[in-house]
């Protein structure tokens, strides 16, 4: 007996790989962007000053700032880099675009997985014996 191709299910199949390529075809014009990327994470820092009778050395709420600095990773180890007030909002653009680039990235790996399996359940879908196996008697 010669299997038939459902053809119901390849059409539904075709329809979600039709969908899935749509999909992955914006993420990946939207990681052709031309915004810079800016590597690392922001992080608002209060500081002592040092002064013995300021009003910072008295209280944690009364501490100086808030300070912006930049945390990246070079070398295995964290090292802070502090943001002009005129760099602020630039870099804080450019740290909110690398974390969207990431995240597409990972989503257009996660739609290329499903559509691998698609293709997959496609090939199975279609494939049939020419001939009908034989029976193994016991």
């Amino acid at each position: 007996m010669i299997h038939a191709i459902n053809r119901k299910t390849l059409s539904r199949y075709r329809q979600l790989v039709k969908d899935l390529q749509a999909q992955r075809q914006f993420l990946e014009s939207s990681l052709l962007g031309r915004e810079p990327l800016v590597e690392g994470c922001l992080v608002v820092v209060r500081k002592v000053c040092g002064n013995a009778g300021c009003r910072c050395a008295k209280s944690k709420k009364e501490r100086h700032g808030p300070f912006l600095y930049l945390s990246i990773l070079r070398k295995g180890k964290t090292k802070t880099i502090h943001l002009p007030k005129e760099w602020e909002q630039t870099v804080k653009t450019g740290v909110e675009a690398a974390r969207r680039y990431r995240k597409a990235r990972q989503q257009c790996r996660v739609l290329g997985k499903r559509l691998d399996n698609l293709w997959r359940q496609i090939e199975r879908q279609r494939k049939h014996l020419p001939y009908e196996p034989k029976q193994k008697s016991r």
